[in-house]
């Protein structure tokens, strides 16, 4: 075993593979999944099979038990490396593999991710005594204190809600039907969640910490509970990429998608279903379930303010 990742260090450092030099397994897979986004397009077939080999041996050496936030980590790498690699197929094979192969019940969190505990009602403040009356004066009325303003999603989570059904949705403690059911939340219920795969989310609560899974398509604003393709209308509401056409975006929007800016610009122009020429542009947005290219050419008068602004912006870090 000593000698075969030996073999498999020197082959990745050989092709530039930084994950390669990690002692820690849970280091190598989220960092070579982020070299598979930056650097992927333009590996050939042995640097993909370099890969497939790195992390098949880390995820062999992975502890018995996992921290819910390692569990995370690894999780969301392996979906991230599955997206990539899919857009390579044909070079890509042996790490779809290994991925395909590897089951998230091999992935043992130490603990059962805790329910939500609803949050104790603050007791009534106790009446004084009734005092001797004294000469003193009226206490100027206290204007009602403003609502407190909903807290923003945790960092890197998708803020989303439970699809309204009249009933309640379970959060399982795996990807998958056969898993227990950890929750069951509240149909129409605010959410925190990451995409998981074509079927499954992430579920988090307010605090950012992991609760389990939820089936795609119980979540609003996923990117595969989005409607299905259609040959009307001029743009694709209910995606991922919504905030692109409601706000601003940040130097933090900028930092979170790092290595994704090209995509993240061009999602302004799939949800009004530009047809692209690039494949790899085309092969990202056809996983999505609302994308339709269809149109050649976007008007520029056809764009908000948002997503005019946001195209300038993110060209600039790209």
């Amino acid at each position: 075993m000593l000698l075969f990742a030996t073999i498999i260090m020197g082959a990745c450092m050989k092709k530039g593979l930084k994950a390669a030099q990690k002692s820690d397994p849970i280091d190598k897979i989220e960092t070579l999944s982020n070299e598979v986004a930056s650097d992927g397009d333009g590996w050939e077939k042995g640097t993909w099979d370099d890969a497939a080999d790195l992390l098949e041996n880390a995820l062999g050496n992975l502890p018995e038990r996992l921290n819910n936030d390692e569990e995370v980590i690894v999780n969301s790498a392996l979906s991230r490396m599955k997206v990539y690699a899919d857009h390579h197929r044909r070079k890509a094979s042996s790490l779809l593999d290994v991925i395909t192969n590897f089951s998230p019940e091999e992935i043992e969190a130490s603990a059962q991710p805790a329910a939500a505990q609803p949050v104790a009602a603050q007791p009534a403040a106790a009446k004084p005594a009734a005092a001797k009356p004294v000469a003193a004066p009226q206490a100027t009325p206290q204007p009602a204190a403003k609502p407190a303003a909903k807290p923003a999603a945790p960092a890197g989570l998708l803020s989303g809600s439970v699809i309204r059904e009249g009933g309640y949705t379970n959060v399982r403690k795996g990807p998958g039907t056969n898993f227990a059911i950890v929750k069951k939340i509240k149909d129409g219920s605010p959410i925190y969640f990451t995409n998981y795969n074509n079927n499954w989310c992430v579920v988090y609560d307010n605090a950012g910490k992991m609760i389990g899974y939820m089936h795609a398509s119980k979540v609003v604003g996923s990117a595969y509970s989005a409607p299905a393709r259609s040959s009307s209308g001029l743009v694709a509401d209910g995606t991922i990429f919504d905030w692109l056409a409601t706000r601003y975006a940040t130097e933090n929007d900028i930092a979170t998608h790092r290595h994704e800016l090209r995509y993240l610009r061009n999602a302004i122009y799939a949800r009004h279903y530009r047809k692209f020429k690039d494949a790899n542009l085309r092969n990202y947005f056809n996983q999505f379930q609302w994308y339709d290219g269809r149109r050649d050419e976007i008007p520029a008068s056809e764009l908000n303010k948002y997503e005019k602004y946001n195209i300038q912006f993110i060209q600039k870090h790209e």
